[in-house]
């Protein structure tokens, strides 16, 4: 665990702004309980490589814009996992590779489950809507000033959402999805949606494009659902 109060102030804005479980924030990856496979090996390997400027905004690198898809069942560690995850990078990544060093990134991390993400979208629609809130779903689709963008996000719970026949949530996917990666900036995507039925939930060109955007992981926990411990 680490303590909040032995961080950078930056650092410390950082994790405060990144709107994480509260019940996460402190671990690191090494209070982390067991995975099967290699998962926590690969995590770190693309922890590494956002670190040494391979994945954010890295015009011309094959890892540029890439993220982690985490999929499993419920109660495996995946949420978990993603919010460790984005905390490490908070605390270790170099301030050159999230911003300039004229200029301080204000929110270099978002955590979000995606339904609160699209009820967040929705409420842009106000032709009074909260000025915070629309800086922030601008940065989170990488289109706002490159200090205000979202550079790591974590979309949790992704298949949780509402589904209409117009199909505006798996749309909104696919834009956010699109918009992030075309700008560089990677995404971390927890889901209990099997990339095998992607195409069925979200159509064949994001089943596909799913395999250029992300570092794939199947998420499983010897213990079965921990919640249930």
């Amino acid at each position: 665990m680490y303590d909040l109060k032995d961080l950078a102030p930056s650092v410390r804005a950082y994790i405060n702004r990144a709107g994480l479980p509260m019940k996460s924030v402190g671990l690191e990856l090494s209070d982390l309980d067991p995975y099967e496979g290699q998962v926590l090996d690969g995590v770190k390997k693309w922890i590494d490589l956002v670190n040494s400027g391979k994945v954010v905004k890295a015009q011309g690198e094959p890892t540029c814009g890439m993220g982690l898809l985490l999929v499993g069942n419920p109660g495996h560690g995946k949420t978990t996992l993603a919010s460790t995850a984005l905390q490490e990078l908070l605390r270790t990544i170099p301030r050159d590779v999230i911003g300039t060093l004229e200029r301080f990134p204000v929110r270099p991390g978002y955590f979000t489950d995606y339904p609160r993400f699209l009820r967040l979208q929705k409420r842009q629609w106000d032709p009074d809507a909260d000025e915070t809130e629309s800086s922030l779903v601008e940065g989170l689709y990488g289109d706002a000033q490159d200090h205000l963008n979202v550079k790591i996000l974590v979309l949790d719970d992704l298949g949780k959402e509402y589904r209409t026949a117009s199909g505006w949530s798996e749309n909104t996917f696919d834009a956010l999805l699109r918009s992030r990666f075309n700008a560089g900036l990677p995404t971390i995507i927890t889901t209990n949606v099997p990339l095998k039925q992607w195409i069925d939930v979200y159509g064949a060109p994001m089943a596909s494009f799913a395999y250029e955007a992300f570092f794939p992981y199947v998420i499983s926990s010897g213990e079965g659902d921990r919640r249930k411990l």
